[in-house]
């Protein structure tokens, strides 16, 4: 049977995904994408070449793990589309995710694909994929704590560098084959070997050039009495999640905010009465989770000083409602 694995190419949790993906299906091809409307683009054109290659007695499987679609129209038009050339040629679709859907995509896509989608807010995507297709299995399923641990924050257990590995291959020429090698070795239970570590030494002097450029860009404002943002520049050598906790460490921030030259904004929170999806909604192409959310920004790139009132502007339209913890 022919399969075919898509999967959030910045994180662990998708990495991971794609990985427990494999155990059970090892002749898959891996696919890591981000997120954006460039995300269905590519995700529809992979989809109709597989679809087509495949010759019509086999059966075939697409499995979507750790990516959400929005309202976009487009966006699910090219899914639909896709999905449904898919399925006339045999295939069948299945979508995990652990991100909030709106209803409208949710409605569209259900009639093409098998939706799995965790509305606790207490699952990762790694979880959705070990319960659904490997439930039992010993490596899957600490494969899928190790993901939960790192995506929740939690740092209830010891994990190598392998989620600043992933940032340093997903800025690689070599992206897909970097991203699907990784997974592969994950998938045989392979955490750390010479390779990583090589590669990671190289990563590092990247990483700490970039955390000092950033540094020098750090702006601290004030919500009122109760809260303070930090707010500064990210750069692709920089595994967000990481380098927030060290922001926040540093300044005692309540939330921290990164934007990119690509203009990108990650958001991390460390006071549960903050949501950063409720901030990410108040910017372009915003979503994600109360703890973790991304977005985009319309300000110029370089214009740091409409790009920080964007950002606070944001935070404020967030913060009307901060009587119920997130």
């Amino acid at each position: 049977m022919k399969v075919l694995i898509f999967s959030h190419e910045s994180d662990v949790d998708g990495l991971f995904s794609a990985a427990i993906g494999l155990i059970r299906y090892p002749q898959a091809r891996t696919v890591f994408l981000g997120y954006g409307k460039d995300t269905f683009r590519t995700m529809a054109d992979f989809t109709s070449k597989f679809s087509i290659s495949s010759s019509a007695q086999e059966n075939g499987l697409i499995i979507i793990c750790d990516l959400a679609l929005g309202e976009d129209i487009s966006s699910i038009s090219l899914c639909k589309s896709s999905f449904s050339e898919a399925r006339n040629a045999g295939f069948h679709i299945v979508w995990l995710d652990h991100h909030p859907w709106p209803d409208s995509p949710q409605s569209a896509i259900e009639p093409c694909a098998e939706l799995e989608l965790d509305r606790t807010g207490t699952k990762c995507a790694a979880e959705l994929v070990y319960e659904r297709f490997l439930l039992g299995n010993e490596l899957a399923s600490n494969l899928a704590s190790i993901a939960r641990s790192m995506d929740f924050f939690i740092g209830d257990q010891y994990l190598t560098p392998i989620s600043e590995l992933i940032v340093y291959y997903h800025n690689s020429f070599a992206r897909y084959e970097k991203l699907s090698s990784l997974a592969a070795k994950i998938s045989r239970g392979i955490l750390w070997d010479f390779e990583m570590q090589k590669d990671y030494a190289a990563y590092s002097q990247f990483r700490d050039r970039a955390k000092a450029e950033s540094y020098q860009t750090l702006q601290l404002r004030h919500f009122g009495d109760k809260f303070k943002a930090a707010i500064l520049r990210s750069s692709p050598y920089i595994q967000n999640s990481l380098f927030a906790h060290e922001i926040v460490e540093k300044t005692g921030s309540d939330v921290v905010i990164l934007y990119g030259l690509d203009n990108k904004v990650s958001i991390r929170r460390s006071n549960n009465l903050i949501s950063c999806r409720k901030i990410a909604l108040n910017l372009p192409e915003g979503g994600g989770h109360d703890f973790a959310a991304g977005a985009k920004f319309n300000s110029p790139p370089f214009d740091r000083d409409q790009i920080i009132k964007e950002l606070e502007e944001a935070v404020s339209r967030s913060l009307v409602d901060t009587s119920a913890p997130q």
